[in-house]
């Protein structure tokens, strides 16, 4: 089995003409099987976007992203995330008329209780072993005492923190997440940095964007930097941090070390 999961391969996304993504010669990187991937740049480098060419939100103009050697190019959303990849977005998203956990269950593989029978009011209580799995899932995200509350009483970090139970709960084998940190509290922010590296430990292929670098780049273990679309360095977080092009785009003369 190869050691790349995931392959961006001269991938470009234009909008009326407008490239967001990959610069003059498409944007190339690899993510490799169990790796942790740090994905940065300014406002406007094309983050969302590259993320969502990978999940299937949006099709390239060219070039391919292949997961496991299949070209996810051609499948939709739903397909990609059936070949076990996770995603969560900037802006958290839960179903109102239910409760944390059954946030979490709706979810699951599962036919007759999935988003749909949410959305169209034909619920049903989850059985004891769904029900089980995602009160693990939630506990690993510091919300196991708020299973039977309404979602209207989370907290914006909170509400995060659930999107990631729900990916957690679908066993992904790569997790993309967009701007984790963002309105988590420090104290969230220390747990999901250690259920971050856990997963990592566990196996699970990690890409998160953040701008929050203190916190990325103590866990991460590979870092893409992006510039107006295209691909502006890649290495570890060590020489992402001393990379003079780095500095002068995007982190700045002054950060932190």
């Amino acid at each position: 089995m190869s050691d790349i999961i995931l392959s961006v391969e001269n991938v470009a996304m234009d909008f009326d003409g407008f490239r967001a993504v990959g610069g003059e010669h498409g944007l190339s990187f690899n993510v490799n099987r169990g790796g942790f991937l740090g994905l940065i740049g300014p406002n406007g480098a094309g983050k969302s976007t590259t993320f969502n060419l990978i999940s299937g939100v949006l099709k390239p103009t060219q070039g391919r992203v292949a997961m496991n050697g299949v070209e996810l190019s051609s499948l939709k959303a739903a397909e990609i995330a059936g070949h076990g990849l996770g995603r969560t977005f900037q802006t958290p998203r839960a179903f109102p008329s239910l409760s944390v956990i059954d946030n979490v269950i709706v979810g699951s593989e599962h036919s007759e209780e999935g988003p749909l029978a949410a959305l169209f009011g034909r619920w049903r209580p989850a059985d004891v072993e769904l029900h089980e799995k995602a009160e693990h899932a939630l506990e690993r995200v510091g919300l196991a005492d708020r299973l039977h509350d309404s979602v209207a009483n989370l907290s914006g970090g909170e509400l995060r923190m659930l999107e990631v139970a729900r990916q957690l709960n679908r066993d992904p084998s790569i997790l993309l997440l967009d701007e984790p940190t963002a309105g988590v509290d420090p104290n969230l922010q220390v747990k999901l940095s250690e259920i971050l590296v856990q997963l990592h430990a566990d196996g699970t292929t990690l890409i998160v964007v953040e701008h929050n670098l203190a916190f990325l780049l103590n866990i991460a273990d590979s870092v893409v930097v992006l510039q107006n679309g295209a691909l502006l360095a890649e290495g570890d977080p060590d020489s992402i941090r001393h990379d003079p092009a780095v500095i002068s785009a995007y982190l700045g003369a002054d950060h932190e070390t």
